[in-house]
């Protein structure tokens, strides 16, 4: 039996991640400012890229966690890493708005050969993953949040979890890859 908080989990992170898309397109299709206006706000756009990295490395950290702790069967540490890897995702993704409203997404600076046979299939399967595990991580995170323990073993928080976790997992580490080769001297 569905529970009213696992009914209206589905419908609130669908609105959630139209809502985040809207606000990324808004962002990505937008004039940016011809020129950053001082050199503290031009040094905060170059340290940026690698403030997302470390970001997105943590929430990497925590993501296998949380899921070491639940499949040892430790459901505190489980929630406090999960919880906090959304945290965190959700900081990366203002640092990344914010990055590329200031000064635009970065060309790869390697060979064409690299380009094309390792940056460009790394960078689509990263960006699949991260549109497409975006609705269920939420729904997860929702299930989650809104459920006492004893109870979620009675949702589909399980059951879409692991498939939404790894995936999550591949985008992070793959987004790590993206930007160590977008910040490598050729």
């Amino acid at each position: 039996m569905r529970t009213r908080w696992e009914k209206l989990a589905l419908p609130v992170s669908i609105i959630v991640t139209g809502l985040a898309y809207w606000i990324l397109g808004f962002v990505l299709f937008r004039e940016r400012p011809a020129t950053i206006y001082s050199e503290g706000m031009a040094r905060f756009v170059d340290l940026l890229p690698h403030a997302i990295a470390v970001v997105n490395a943590l929430a990497l950290v925590l993501l296998v966690a949380g899921w070491r702790f639940v499949r040892n069967g430790n459901v505190t540490l489980h929630r406090i890493s999960m919880l906090s890897a959304l945290v965190l995702i959700s900081l990366f993704l203002v640092m990344y708005v914010t990055k590329v409203y200031l000064s635009g997404i970065k060309e790869f600076p390697g060979p064409e050969t690299l380009y094309y046979f390792v940056y460009l299939p790394v960078l689509i399967i990263h960006l699949t993953l991260s549109i497409t595990c975006v609705q269920p991580v939420v729904y997860v995170a929702l299930i989650g949040l809104t459920h006492r323990v004893e109870d979620i073993p009675l949702t589909r928080h399980r059951r879409v979890g692991r498939i939404a976790v790894p995936a999550w997992i591949l985008s992070l580490a793959l987004g790590l890859v993206v930007y160590a080769m977008l910040n490598r001297e050729y």
